[in-house]
């Protein structure tokens, strides 16, 4: 039997559970970060970075586990009901990089790609390394993905038990419908669990061809584009996959709005066409003085990554909330 009150108290010690788990894992987190970022900087130390590195991934696998048990537990407890039949229509299967915790995949991700990078791997790994130490610093105290876990949906599912808990026919059937609408065309939908994945992984191959567009630049040795080059046509299939697969379900998804406006969106095919039009201009490299038209769209190119995750933050529009 569906009770509002007791769903409710039970995600509370829920999440409470989370926090503590995180009053462990994230001071940890915090310390292995700086670590690596330092191992990386002093040339002194970068014989320890490898080491920093693999505890790093360790504690951030660590980290993720614990959002895989919370998670778990929504799937458990946020139940949906109709209230004209009592019948439970479904559960909600949240994807485990959404929101608060979307920071922290990608910081994870990044870390993964720093610690098995083989191809001049001495020049490449400070520099991913530092760039995931950073992310990671980042999820943890800015998205604080275990002290306020998915505050979206939890406020939301939250509005939902109060509208049950209220007695209010015209209230529950409003919640409910609402609700259920999030559950089958959002949380539920295989898109949100192959979509964010597949952009994630390829932002971190696209970090890691910045990077050594940035060296190719500086000692300006083919050896560093060719390395480029290969991530950023590692990072490219995912990303058009990504996109693809993301347009057909906006249609439905969003049908009656104008989510081709979003700045999300067009950021991203903004980003796209640049990345294609690096891996193109690639094709004249040895052509006088082509190799500064590639490293410059290579630089424009991972500008618009920036931005294009920024956007979702600063940006109103349908990905705004996720």
């Amino acid at each position: 039997m569906f009770s509002a009150t007791a769903t409710a108290a039970a995600l509370e010690s829920t999440a409470a559970t989370l926090a503590t788990l995180g009053q462990m894992i994230v001071p940890v987190l915090l310390a292995l970060a700086a670590s690596t970022a330092l191992a990386a900087i002093v040339p002194t130390l970068r014989r320890w970075l490898p080491t920093a590195l693999g505890l790093l991934v360790g504690a951030l696998a660590l980290g993720e586990a614990a959002f895989v048990w919370f998670h778990l537990r929504l799937w458990q407890l946020c139940q949906v009901v109709d209230p004209a039949t009592g019948q439970v229509t479904g559960s909600f299967a949240v994807p485990l990089w959404i929101e608060s915790e979307k920071l922290y995949v990608w910081a994870f991700i990044l870390a993964v790609i720093a610690l098995v990078v083989r191809r001049q791997r001495a020049e490449l790994q400070p520099a991913l390394a530092v760039t995931a130490a950073a992310l990671t610093i980042g999820a943890l105290l800015w998205s604080r993905p275990f002290a306020e876990p998915l505050p979206s949906f939890l406020g939301g599912y939250q509005g939902y038990l109060a509208a049950w808990a209220s007695g209010d026919p015209g209230a529950m059937m409003g919640a409910f419908q609402s609700m259920e609408g999030s559950r089958r065309f959002f949380y539920n939908t295989w898109y949100m669990w192959v979509h964010p994945p597949l952009l994630f992984i390829s932002y971190g191959a696209f970090v890691a061809s910045f990077a050594a567009t940035v060296l190719m630049i500086m000692r300006r040795h083919s050896s560093y584009e060719q390395t480029a080059y290969r991530w950023a046509r590692f990072g490219y299939l995912p990303l058009t996959f990504g996109m693809l697969i993301g347009f057909p379900w906006a249609i439905m998804a969003w049908q009656g709005e104008s989510w081709w406006w979003s700045g999300k969106v067009n950021m991203s095919i903004m980003m796209w066409v640049l990345y294609t039009a690096y891996l193109h201009a690639r094709l004249y490299l040895r052509h006088k003085g082509m190799w500064r038209v590639v490293a410059a769209l290579a630089v424009l190119s991972f500008v618009a990554l920036v931005l294009t995750y920024i956007t979702t933050y600063v940006v109103p529009g349908a990905h705004s909330v996720v």
